[in-house]
């Protein structure tokens, strides 16, 4: 078995705050069942740990003499022979451990809580807040909030949050800014200043809106349409060639396939 002293030095006489503080630590240490707490073992490491602190000369708080008066009290109760005339339910009533059980329990749960809180703590110690913003330039009859409470500030905002939920999403559809009679203009007097033969990909050079590619397509269809001009692809998928019906290069083509 440890000495005492050794004891004393091995869980750290200085952290604990209190006799419950160094119960609890008692009973994490062996592993034991809160429930079912060997009484026995603990009074003695209990007491070995209050004789350790006399060894080396520390004072102990009338607080820890209380607590381990109790526990001798209940070590005595412990030892008493039960009756027999009692009982199941009296026995289980009749534990002496009881009363210090859901102490320890109280203990343990305000000890987690308090980790908790410490942790909190920590974290918030990491964030760098903004300083309140100074409002003291700001005349009294500018800034005056009178005769209203933290409820009134609490239902203006959830009528806002409210009333934006109910607000049914809007799609706007632009309108296009390309007439496509305007573009079946340009389309062909570009035809025209090329000497009659383009290809269609020079028509989308330098366009970059899907929707202004769409409408020069489109104008192209027109002019085919009105017999303006001629198209022709030899492949599927390939380029396609345009040409002015009437100009030069026109009637050395012979028939064209026209779309």
């Amino acid at each position: 078995m440890k000495s005492a002293l050794t004891d004393a030095c091995t869980i750290k006489l200085q952290n604990f705050e209190g006799p419950f503080d160094l119960l609890f630590y008692l009973i994490e240490k062996n592993q034991i069942d809160i429930y079912d707490i060997p009484i026995l073992e603990i009074t003695e490491q209990y007491l070995d740990y209050l004789n350790a602190m006399q060894e080396l000369d520390l004072d102990i708080a009338s607080e820890f003499l209380v607590m381990a008066a109790t526990l001798l009290h209940i070590k005595s109760r412990m030892l008493l022979p039960k009756r027999e005339s009692l009982s199941e339910e009296e026995a289980e009533s009749a534990d002496p451990r009881e009363e210090l059980i859901i102490k320890l329990l109280e203990y343990k749960k305000y000890k987690e809580i308090a980790v908790e809180l410490k942790n909190m703590e920590a974290f918030q110690s990491r964030i760098i807040k903004r300083n309140p913003e100074d409002l003291s330039f700001l005349k009294k009859e500018e800034f005056s909030i009178t005769n209203l409470t933290l409820d009134d500030l609490m239902s203006t905002y959830l009528n806002i949050i409210n009333a934006e939920k109910r607000v049914e999403p809007i799609h706007i559809v632009k309108r296009d800014l390309i007439p496509i009679s305007r573009k079946i203009k340009d389309v062909f007097k570009y035809i025209c200043s090329c000497s009659s033969i383009i290809k269609f990909s020079s028509l989308l050079k330098n366009i970059r809106s899907k929707a202004e590619k769409i409408v020069t397509f489109l104008a192209v269809l027109e002019l085919i349409k009105m017999n303006k001009i001629s198209a022709e692809q030899e492949s599927i998928f390939g380029e396609i060639t345009i040409y002015r019906k009437g100009g030069p290069h026109h009637e050395s083509r012979g028939s064209y396939r026209n779309y």
